[in-house]
């Protein structure tokens, strides 16, 4: 009997476990819904769910805006304001698309596609270079560490399989840099500290910050490859692009460049002119 309780506790724990696990994963994939409700909507539209539209380009870096207001029923909260297609304006430019002004299809389809978590502008209100022969980007301010030397750790959730990649995308930038990267055992003592870790957007795969914090995380529940593989995230190219962010360089529009901020699956890329140009930028001088 003891043996029997014990066999149905246990079966209830593995089922409230993958119904738990499975209302995440539903959660994580509904995050961006609201966008195949708006296709085509223009200025002066009047639709709901047009403020989760705002708070998401407003997260990305393209528009200001307040979305913490608790009643979303508000009209000016739906309304497709002059602001709104000034921001679309501008993230289509960024991403290579028609300038239109409008939410169409194509437009909707890049915002679907999965990218880096870090925003592309950290001041909606600064100027974008637009057509100029340099399309990297730095962070507000300009961060940038104050030495060449730079150590890295693993976490202990970064499988030994993965730790490869990312040692090879630290060479990368070490062979187009001046910095040189070495292991150390203590992610406490750590510049830059590699994890795996788990959040509900839907469209991030990775997300790191700029000098001096030094923290790459990588989403656990991605399909990652360590070689270029269909309909896997080749984790190298994904670890060039946050280490870019890691060094000081913010998000690029130069879609070949690592620093471009979406990423397809079965690709690999390495460093472009663009990338080693910003970095160069960056710390001219030092």
């Amino acid at each position: 009997m003891a043996f029997q309780a014990l066999f149905c506790i246990l079966l209830l724990i593995c089922l409230y476990s993958h119904i738990a696990q499975s209302n995440s994963v539903n959660e994580c994939s509904t995050t961006l819904e609201f966008l195949n409700q708006l296709g085509g909507i223009k200025k002066g539209d009047n639709v709901k769910s047009v403020y989760e539209l705002k708070n998401y380009l407003s997260y990305l870096g393209y528009l200001n805006h307040n979305g913490h207001s608790n009643d979303h029923s508000q009209k000016h909260e739906n309304v497709f304001d002059d602001s709104l297609e000034i921001a679309i304006k501008k993230y289509q430019e960024s991403h290579d698309l028609n300038i239109t002004g409008l939410l169409d299809a194509n437009t909707i389809t890049k915002m679907h596609q999965t990218r880096c978590g870090m925003p592309d502008f950290s001041n909606p209100n600064k100027s974008f270079p637009f057509h100029t022969e340099s399309h990297y980007s730095f962070f507000e301010g300009k961060p940038k560490w104050n030495k060449k030397n730079l150590s890295y750790a693993f976490n202990q959730n970064v499988f030994k399989e993965a730790q490869q990649p990312l040692k090879n995308a630290l060479n990368e930038w070490a062979s187009k840099t001046p910095f040189k990267f070495y292991y150390v055992k203590n992610m406490n003592q750590a510049d830059i500290k590699f994890s795996f870790v788990r959040w509900d957007r839907p469209d991030a795969l990775a997300h790191s910050l700029p000098p001096p914090d030094g923290r790459v995380n990588f989403d656990v529940n991605r399909s990652w490859s360590y070689v270029p593989k269909k309909d896997f995230y080749d984790m190298q190219t994904v670890a060039l692009h946050e280490l870019g962010h890691v060094l000081g360089l913010s998000h690029s529009t130069e879609v070949n460049a690592v620093m471009y901020p979406t990423v397809r699956t079965g690709v690999r890329k390495r460093l472009h002119k663009d990338d080693i140009n910003g970095i160069k930028a960056l710390y001219k001088g030092k």
